[in-house]
């Protein structure tokens, strides 16, 4: 009968002990059980202690039945090493990258919410000792205040001729008194110097709809509030401008050809989009309007240092809005750590399940059961077979049904 194969490593008995006990290594196949728990029964002589022994290395998966197939198993083995040392990977993954959040860009966050409430604290401090330092300049003030104030009059004259132009001029007194000068009559078109300042009663009108557009001009400055569409209602406020201006320039341009149609030099090609008259009335009115809007805002500005203390309040009220920001994106953050927690224990739980898929890979609860009843039959066949055993097969029995009780629930849990 042949009790071990090669792959068999043995380690002799302890002396102390006098048994036949040896360690196994890696794993054995004999053939059958049956037979070698005969043979091991009388090498040992029946020996509770080293059928006990025997037994672990069953329950362990050292020895097995030689119709074990081990190839399958050392396969579904590996691949649940592979799977484990995957989802190993994948949690430290998740953990470092939570771990890279908590003590990195979080406390960074906390870092600069702190950093800014001591800016505001710091601020107030400062202002109640009346230790700020204004920045108002008056030079620049009443050079911004002055240029505003010109450009403003400019305007009012500049919609005041454009209405006179668009809406009220004489085109046959034109006619008349025209040198046939093309650039002189271009000129005295968009500036009507002369009929904004002769007493008439449509100047009434004019000098209103010149208001009227500078009113228009006035709106992008007025939506400047700091709402969260202010943006969209300053564009939108900006191409009505244009807008306006637009049919100005154009209605300017359509009756200086119509003039030049009159005086029977006119372009027989004209169009409004290639009309140089068209992007002067443009330039003259609607980037005024822009130029007169950036001044008018520095103006503003400047003034507004002049109070150090309101100046200070809308700071503090800026840094306020950035703290709100940076703690909401802590609390983003913090949700995404949330996420990878759940993620983390889903992970451990998998890993948990193949740790013991793994440790059942070799050692599957009904083919241990099958083994140590075949090895524990051969083994009592020896106790059978000889004379005062009895004590022997007594003790062997209790061992070999501790093991059965240990192992068939796990058998059961299986299926």
């Amino acid at each position: 009968m042949e009790n071990l194969n090669n792959q068999t490593e043995t380690l002799p008995i302890d002396s102390a002990n006098e048994q036949k006990e040896f360690m196994v290594h890696k794993t054995t196949t004999v053939k059958p059980l049956k037979d070698w728990g005969y043979g091991e029964a009388g090498l040992n002589q029946g020996d509770p202690m080293a059928f006990e022994n025997r037994l672990r290395w069953i329950k362990a998966g050292h020895v097995v039945d030689e119709s074990y197939d081990v190839d399958e198993e050392l396969r579904r083995k590996k691949q649940l090493e592979a799977e484990l040392t995957l989802k190993e990977t994948e949690k430290n993954g998740k953990e470092k990258d939570q771990q890279h959040i908590k003590e990195v860009i979080i406390a960074d966050k906390e870092s600069q919410v702190k950093q800014q409430k001591d800016n505001i604290e710091q601020k107030r401090i400062l202002m109640a000792e009346g230790k700020i330092r204004s920045l108002y300049n008056p030079a620049r003030f009443w050079l911004y205040a002055g240029l505003c104030i010109m450009i403003s009059v400019y305007l009012i004259f500049f919609y005041a001729s454009a209405m006179n132009a668009s809406f009220f001029r004489n085109m046959q007194q034109m006619v008349n008194n025209s040198s046939g000068d093309d650039i002189s009559l271009m000129l005295n078109s968009i500036f009507d110097a002369k009929g904004i300042f002769q007493p008439s009663a449509h100047l009434l009108f004019v000098y209103l709809g010149a208001f009227l557009f500078f009113g228009f001009g006035i709106l992008p400055h007025i939506f400047h509030d700091g709402s969260k569409w202010q943006w969209l209602k300053i564009s939108f406020a900006t191409l009505v401008c244009l807008a306006v201006d637009g049919l100005i320039a154009y209605k300017i341009d359509s009756g200086i050809h119509e003039l030049k149609t009159m005086m029977g030099i006119a372009d027989a090609n004209w169009a409004w989009s290639r009309s140089v008259n068209f992007y002067l009335v443009l330039a003259f009115g609607f980037a005024t309007y822009l130029l007169w809007g950036f001044i008018y805002e520095a103006a503003i500005k400047e003034h507004g240092k002049k109070n150090v203390n309101a100046k200070t309040e809308i700071e503090i009220k800026g840094i306020k809005k950035r703290i709100r920001e940076i703690e909401n994106e802590i609390i983003r953050y913090k949700q995404e750590i949330s996420e990878l927690q759940k993620l983390i224990d889903g992970l451990k739980l998998t890993i948990e399940n193949l740790k013991r898929d793994l440790e059942r890979a070799l050692t599957k609860p009904e083919t241990l059961l099958r083994n140590m009843e075949n090895f524990y039959a051969g083994w009592l066949q020896y106790l059978n077979g000889a004379n005062g055993n009895e004590t022997k097969r007594i003790a062997c029995e209790s061992i070999y049904r501790n093991f059965h009780q240990a192992l068939s629930p796990e058998a059961v849990n299986l299926n």
